[in-house]
């Protein structure tokens, strides 16, 4: 709870990116990365949003990394190609079977090495996004001069289960921003993650995590912070913010944070780790007292509810969701109880991610 409360600080620390006083003095190219695998069914909105951008279509290119896909998404984007003018997007293919065992890490540096430009911008097949989101983030870099940028991710919600999980994935965000702010940073997503190319070479790209199935975003930021640890940034304007799409069963829940879960013990920072273990035990401690120690139990679950409400009406009054606090009660429970059984069951067996089975 006291982790919470020095998030909360964390966060409000981070200034609001103001581009009307922030002049840019510099149009930068990007090259913008999206890996996909059986996309077909989301992919052309997100290509819509980023060849409708506010920006020099001359200076950005994006390259779709088809990783191994068995559905038409690769003439989904044929197709979009003759259709659309401007920002042009490259189809490349995977094709060594000995890295498919690397799952997305090797599709991402796959797709740098077909990057011309000079700073590298990761996103999802089913991310939406506003107009001014390209520019944003160059206002941004150009005033900043940060090597890497985590900028803010939603979850789009229309039932109770995925408003939930939206409340809840803001709070990772928070988290993962309010870490950054504080030097000691643990989370990031790869749906809306930008980087300078040179900078991904010179922290040798996943090499080290290269059989991990997941952390294609907070490895390789764990990577760049060591190297630069002034010059990793979360970048706190609207304008930026990319969106997609929640769980929509229990099991697609459960794989995905199967897959997120999973990698929690090869963290190189072991204060990570502990803060998961502890975060874990205590979790636990709720349900225990709850049947040993009532009265107790129900303070902790009091306290946790209040801490965690002030969080998250900061986080959530960002992404002006705040009428999703008035789930908490439920997201409570629900979190609690799947934070303890993922927890263990991340770490057996295996799980489903696109299709494929993975340890």
């Amino acid at each position: 709870m006291l982790l919470i409360l020095c998030y909360f600080y964390g966060w409000i620390k981070i200034k609001y990116f103001n581009i009307s006083t922030n002049q840019v003095s510099d149009f930068n190219t990007f090259s913008i990365l999206i890996p996909a695998r059986n996309e077909a069914h989301v992919i052309q909105k997100c290509l819509e949003d980023i060849v409708k951008q506010n920006y020099p279509h001359h200076l950005v290119e994006v390259i779709v990394i088809n990783d191994y896909s068995t559905d038409d998404t690769s003439k989904v984007i044929e197709l979009f190609n003759k259709e659309h003018e401007g920002i042009k997007v490259h189809l490349v293919h995977m094709h060594n079977d000995a890295e498919k065992r690397k799952l997305k890490k090797a599709a991402i540096s796959f797709g740098i090495n077909q990057a011309k430009n000079k700073y590298i911008i990761l996103t999802d097949a089913d991310c939406e996004r506003e107009t001014e989101w390209l520019s944003t983030l160059n206002h941004f870099i150009a005033n900043t001069k940060a090597k890497m940028v985590y900028a803010p991710v939603e979850f789009k919600a229309k039932n109770l289960f995925e408003k939930i999980q939206s409340m809840e994935f803001a709070g990772l965000v928070g988290i993962g921003a309010a870490a950054i702010q504080l030097k000691n940073p643990n989370m990031c997503s790869a749906a809306n993650l930008l980087f300078e190319k040179k900078v991904f070479d010179e922290v040798e790209g996943y090499k080290g995590y290269d059989g991990i199935a997941s952390g294609d975003d907070e490895f390789l930021m764990h990577k760049v912070f060591k190297l630069y640890p002034n010059d990793v940034r979360f970048l706190k304007n609207e304008k930026a913010i990319v969106r997609t799409s929640a769980n929509t069963s229990v099991k697609e829940l459960a794989d995905q944070r199967r897959r997120w879960v999973s990698k929690s013990t090869k963290y190189e920072n072991r204060y990570i780790t502990a803060i998961l273990v502890g975060a874990y035990f205590f979790n636990a401690s709720i349900i225990i007292n709850l049947f040993m120690n009532t009265k107790w139990g129900l303070w902790q679950l009091l306290i946790k509810t209040i801490i965690e409400f002030l969080f998250l009406f900061m986080v959530l009054k960002f992404f002006k969701r705040t009428r999703y606090l008035l789930f908490l009660p439920v997201a409570e429970i629900f979190h609690i109880l799947y934070v303890i059984i993922i927890g263990v069951w991340a770490n057996m067996g295996t799980y489903n991610w696109k299709g494929r089975s993975v340890k």
